[in-house]
Order: C-alpha cells, then structure tokens, then sequence
C-alpha cells in the first residue's frame, strides 16, 4: 500500500520533512515542529538567525547564479566550466557563486584529497535558502540523472582524511555515491545544509557525520545544527579498531534542529546510528530520526568485525547525559547487538511508531528495545511500538546456535506498544506510566497464533566474521523508489489477518509504516 505523508516546510528551500505513521497532517506538522525545538533546556538560547547568520560582505551584493560543470578528466588551463569545457570538481566547487549548481558529468571521481568546502573554498558564501548552493549530477539525453562516484580509494587511515568536508552553511549535495575515504565519507561541521540521495561506504570512519568544524568551538550554539540528511544509505564502513565507523554519526559535538530521514544504515562494523554525548563536551542538541532503517550493523558483508564492534541499530546516547532525541516511524531489525538503546541517556527520549524485530544476533543479553539502562533516571515516551523475536539464530561471530529472545527494557510513559520479553508478549494499552522492572506496570501477557509480519526476509544475508557473504545486493536501490524514498512493499509490513494490525492508536497497526514512503507534490 501507499501511503502520502505531508511534507513540512523546514528553512531549507526546497526540502521537507515526511511523517510518522498513523498520524493526521496536523499531528505530523506538530510533531515536526517539536522536533525542532523538543529541549528548551539547551536550544532556547540559540535563535535560528544566529546559526544561520554568517558575516561576509557577499550577502550586501546581488546574487549572480549560474550553472557549470565539472567531469573527472576536467582541465582546469583550458576549462570554462561550461559542459564542452568543465572544470575538475575542487575548481567547480571554488567557482559556485550563490544560488548556483554544480553539475557533475558522469564518471568516477578518483582523489586521495578531501574536497574540502570551507571559508576558503566556498568563495561566494550563502547566507539563506535562496543564496544556497548545489552539487549534483548532471541528466542524460532522457532527463535521468548520470552515474557519478566520487572515490577516495587510496586515502590512508587518519583522522584527517575525510572524504567531502562541509564546513560553511546552506549547501546541497545530492544524489552520487562515496567511497574510500581514510575517515568519514561526509562530514557535516555547517548549518543549514541538505546531504540528499547520497549512498557511502567502505569508510573508515562513520559513513556520514555530523560534528564541530574545529576543535576551538565548544559551545552549543557553534556547532553544526539545522542539517538534514534525506534519504542517504551507509555500509560497509569500518576502522582497524572496529569501533568508530557507524553508518551515521550526530555526536559529541552537534547542535540542535538536525533530523535523519529516510535514511538506511546496515553492515558498518560498529552501530548503525551514534549519537553518543560524553561529560566533558556535554548535551548535544536532540536530534530527530524519521522513517530510517538499521539492520545487520556490527559486521560488514565482507566479514569484518572486531571485539570492539557494538553492533547497535540506534545509539540514542552515552554517559548519562539527558539528551530529548525523537525516533519517528523506524526500523531495527538483525543487528548483532541491541535494535533501540539509550545508551544510559535517561531522557526523555520520545520513540513512536517503531518496529524492532530479531536483534541481538551475536550477543544473548541484547533486546529490541533497550531504553531503560538505568532505572533509578530513565524516564521515556513510548508509543506504538512492535517488538518481536522469530526462530532460531547463528551467532555471525563464533557460529554458535541461539533462539532469538529479546528482554525489552522500558520505563516512562507508554501506550499502544507491544513489548517482547522472555519469549512472551507484554501489551500495553493507553497511554500509562510503565516500568518493565515490576509487575502491574510492565503490560499485560498477550499471545498469538499468527505472526506480525507479512514478510520478514533479510534482503541483504548476514556475513559470518572472515566469510564475505556470497551476494551482496544494492540495498540503495531495492529498497527505494526511483526518486530515493523508501520503499519496502510487504517486508515488515504488519500482516492484516494478525492482531497486531488493529492494537496501534485509534485501531491502527502497531511498529513503522515504510511500505512506501511518498512525497507530496
């Protein structure tokens, strides 16, 4: 089925933000508007205008947009950037004014360079949505966008060898992929930028991260805040250490308004979302996650995994530091860890309309959902939840037998959720205080002869440590439509003849709806 979820207007021209499942237009625009704005505590001092705002005399000249090209045999002596004469991409990149585009001739990209978009490099800096720059690529003679690759194969491991470096604001990169680089794929250190259609991986580092565009800037309201990440897919990113390459990463150092949507993280060697906070930076801003996949996470196709690997699908956290993050209409399914944590963030942390099902592949104490790491401070709101476990497992590690049995752990406010716990069902109706630790708050015993899930075939088959799978498919593509939304027909659709199709709020099926995420024209 199809199902149209309004489009939200955010400052960014031209980008918008999709629902959450069985919501009405006017719960969505709510909810959205929330998730700007969902902790006062540290976003109040911040004003849009002062992240956006950025000195420069460039903003009190008229704007002078133009289209040029770029190609990867582009000969900056005799280019013009026209599409007969394109420039290389840095030159590109150094000559966009305001409110132009960069068009990317089909082709791969080699550098072992970051291409670097900072104070030096964006020469003509925007300072609004109109003034924003674009780099895409260029369309074919029947109107379809040509392949482009930019790989980074050859870079050297280290921190400072990031594949593209985003460090001004109000820029739109879109629609190629990233491979290779010695550290993150795509580093997000401005504002208001928009990373769209862009598929990375084999990284050394988080596929796609947010964070401070330099050490020297340690406050809140210096770090990048109001990106958004659409419809990106992460994988097979790994590190020698095996514990740094998520597929994307908005930690540590992050400001507020950045929201994932649509997004898919699967196969990198540590989790699939981080969103880790320690004591000696403090809280990031909250961050919101929307109608966005994780699975496999802990191990990549090729079977590299270390000790150090978490394996988590969403990391909500770390070093209980409250945090108000907002998990809308996701995914979490076969991570060799735990689906949802909170990572000891004791909230409040607001996850609605989310299925987790068969987690915790390699380790036997992982859940679903593992949202109450400390009991005595975790206080969360939870709606609509699915949790469930089907079948016995093979441990991608050791290759040890196991029966998947999640343990979900919650505490806060919860209605409408089913919760999985020692091989039973736990139902929670209404919206009440729960405490999964005692009994008469932890739901109800519930069973069922029928199964959730209409389909609930992995479409990317699990490695097993040092064995490459045999046939790794184009996630990125399979699993979206052809303008990037995601599209999962029947796999964890909710199945009609089961019960859980009637026991969401207001009679609605429980867990995600990503059967086909549209966008409203």
């Amino acid at each position: 089925m199809k199902r149209k979820i309004l489009l939200v207007p955010l400052v960014l021209a031209g980008i918008g933000l999709v629902g959450c499942n069985s919501q009405s237009a006017s719960s969505v625009l709510s909810s959205t508007q929330s998730s700007v704005v969902s902790s006062t505590v540290v976003s109040s001092a911040i004003s849009n205008s002062q992240v956006s705002s950025q000195s420069s005399v460039s903003s009190l000249m008229p704007m002078n947009p133009k289209n040029i090209y770029a190609s990867p045999t582009g000969n900056n002596e005799t280019a013009d950037g026209t599409k007969e004469k394109p420039y290389s991409i840095e030159k590109g990149i150094s000559e966009l004014t305001r409110g132009s585009t960069l068009y990317l001739l089909e082709g791969v990209y080699r550098t072992t360079s970051t291409l670097a978009i900072n104070n030096i490099t964006d020469t003509d800096p925007a300072n609004s949505p109109e003034e924003g720059k674009t780099i895409k690529p260029a369309v074919d003679g029947n109107g379809k966008d040509v392949k482009v690759t930019i790989d980074f194969t050859g870079m050297p491991f280290n921190s400072s060898n990031r594949g593209i470096s985003i460090n001004t604001n109000y820029w739109h990169i879109k629609g190629f992929e990233v491979k290779g680089a010695g550290d993150n794929g795509v580093y997000i250190g401005g504002n208001h930028n928009v990373i769209e259609n862009i598929e990375v991986h084999d990284c050394m580092d988080s596929g796609i991260q947010l964070g401070r565009s330099s050490s020297d800037k340690n406050t809140l309201d210096s770090w990048p805040s109001y990106n958004t990440i659409l419809n990106c897919t992460s994988y097979d990113n790994h590190d020698p250490s095996g514990e740094d390459s998520d597929g994307f990463a908005c930690k540590l150092t992050t400001g507020v308004g950045n929201v994932f949507d649509g997004c898919i993280a699967y196969n990198n060697v540590d989790d699939g979302w981080d969103l880790y906070t320690k004591g000696e930076s403090g809280p990031i801003g909250p961050v919101t996650l929307r109608n966005c996949i994780a699975f496999n996470n802990g191990i990549t196709t090729q079977g590299v995994g270390t000790n150090n690997s978490d394996g988590n699908g969403f990391k909500l956290g770390g070093e209980s530091i409250p945090v108000a993050h907002e998990v809308y209409n996701c995914l979490a399914f076969n991570n060799l860890a735990t689906g949802f944590t909170d990572n000891s963030n004791p909230g409040m942390i607001r996850i609605e309309n989310c299925t987790s099902f068969n987690n915790g592949s390699r380790d036997n104490d992982a859940n679903n959902f593992d949202m109450c790491r400390n009991t005595a401070t975790s206080s969360n709101y939870y709606k609509n939840l699915l949790s469930y476990c089907d079948g016995n497992k093979i441990n991608p590690i050791d290759k040890t037998p196991g029966i998947y049995n999640s343990k979900d752990q919650f505490k806060g406010t919860a209605g409408y959720c089913l919760f999985y716990y020692g091989l039973s069902m736990l139902k929670i109706e209404g919206m009440q205080y729960c405490d999964y630790s005692k009994d008469g708050l932890n739901g109800v015993m519930f069973e069922s002869d029928v199964a959730p899930f209409v389909d609930t075939n992995t479409p990317q088959i699990q490695s097993f440590r040092n064995e490459p799978v045999e046939v790794k498919k184009d996630i990125h593509k399979i699993l979206r439509d052809e303008n990037g939304y995601i599209k999962l027909g029947d796999l964890f659709r909710v199945n009609p003849e089961s019960p859980f199709y009637t026991m969401g709020e207001g009679n609605t099926p429980l867990g995600c709806d990503l059967a086909h995420i549209v966008k409203e024209i």
